[in-house]
């Protein structure tokens, strides 16, 4: 019988392309892997270009919407150009001529990546209810539940593994049916991946901080 596929979870790269390559060296990635990036390809970063050219141009990744690509895209659709992030005007400069090009990239990708016994978002997902009829909002935004406060992974109690990206801490967050990767690569902590099924992390450290981080949450990422 033939070995499950791997699949190779990429943490926010946040256009940190040197440290991507570091990774995916580090990862022993190969063209028969499955490379799955939880989002945030661009902004804050050096090139955000350069990463979505490789992700454009490497036919076995895949890509869910982050926050920053919807917030773009919002705003490509309009006709607009986002003020409303400071580091927005970088990405136009980065991405120059070829905007509208990475932005129909970008419009095509899904919301959520699904694999054997794992699913991929951004952000989080309501516990109360099932992938399908998570809102875009919630997939791409949500940290802490409404109400309570309390990330919204201390209440899911479903067993598929949802590996997410967007709350940047140190380590990664570690638990039996939640994976956190984001570890804050562009803040110059690490770029962190997991690779299914084994469930094996990989983290390289960033090359140097390209944006300062006021406050990290390692007190959330303890394992449970």
């Amino acid at each position: 019988m033939a070995s499950e596929r791997r699949a190779i979870v990429i943490g926010d790269v946040h256009g940190c392309l040197d440290e991507l390559q570091d990774l995916l060296r580090a990862a022993g990635a190969g063209p028969d892997d499955r490379l799955i990036s939880v989002g945030d390809l661009v902004c804050k970063g050096p090139d955000g270009l350069g990463v979505l050219d490789w992700a454009m141009t490497t036919p076995n990744v895949e890509v869910v919407l982050g926050n920053h690509e919807r917030r773009l895209l919002k705003h490509w659709r309009r006709g607009t150009l986002s003020e409303e992030k400071t580091y927005d005007a970088d990405v136009y400069r980065q991405l120059g001529s070829r905007y509208d090009e990475c932005m129909r990239f970008v419009a095509r990708w899904p919301l959520t990546v699904s694999g054997p016994g794992f699913a991929v978002v951004h952000a989080g997902l309501d516990p109360e209810k099932p992938l399908e009829r998570q809102s875009e909002a919630d997939l791409t935004n949500l940290r802490r539940l409404p109400g309570t406060g309390r990330p919204w992974y201390e209440s899911y109690r479903d067993e598929r593994l949802i590996v997410f990206g967007h709350w940047a801490r140190r380590r990664p967050v570690v638990r039996r049916n939640a994976v956190g990767l984001d570890t804050g690569c562009v803040y110059g902590a690490a770029l962190t991946a997991v690779i299914l099924p084994e469930r094996r992390f990989v983290s390289v450290p960033a090359r140097r901080a390209y944006r300062r981080k006021e406050k990290w949450d390692d007190e959330l990422a303890e394992a449970a």
